[in-house]
């Protein structure tokens, strides 16, 4: 990595702060849409939102609330395309594994497009279990001791 790597948690996401970064997950371009729910400028203990900046530009984000029964779900994990590789998603990620031990919670799940492999390899490589749905597959990781 180049430049000093700092994780911020943050109350909201504005939009316009992420305009720089390119999160498709694909050659053709896509990528997820933005997640309305984290522009709100409600705080609440039931949410985490977190930027990764790498000097001092923002490189990417993770967006968790927790789902009602006992577990986080990651809603969004997006590293900006030029920033891949070079392991600020671990960082995010562990960010996120840190809100949902402060919160009690004993899991985190999310959901991945099934046409993205590489996050799947991606949450697979640390210990996330996979089970199948219709074009979106699910992940678990308990966070039990």
């Amino acid at each position: 990595m180049t430049g000093e790597v700092a994780i911020e948690r943050v109350a909201t996401l504005d939009p316009a702060a992420l305009a720089d970064c390119d999160f498709t997950f694909d050659l053709r371009g896509r990528g997820y849409p933005f997640d309305p729910a984290f522009t709100s400028h409600r705080a609440t203990d039931r949410r985490m939102l977190a930027f990764v900046r790498v000097a001092g530009r923002i490189a990417g984000y993770v967006a968790c609330q927790q789902d009602g029964g006992g577990a986080a779900e990651v809603r969004r994990l997006e590293i900006d395309r030029r920033c891949r590789g070079q392991g600020l998603g671990q960082l995010l990620l562990g960010e996120a594994r840190a809100w949902a031990a402060e919160q009690g919670l004993a899991a985190l799940r999310l959901e991945t497009m099934a046409d993205n492999p590489a996050a799947g390899r991606f949450f697979a490589r640390y210990g996330f279990t996979q089970s199948d749905g219709e074009g979106v597959l699910h992940w678990h990781l308990s966070l039990a001791r």
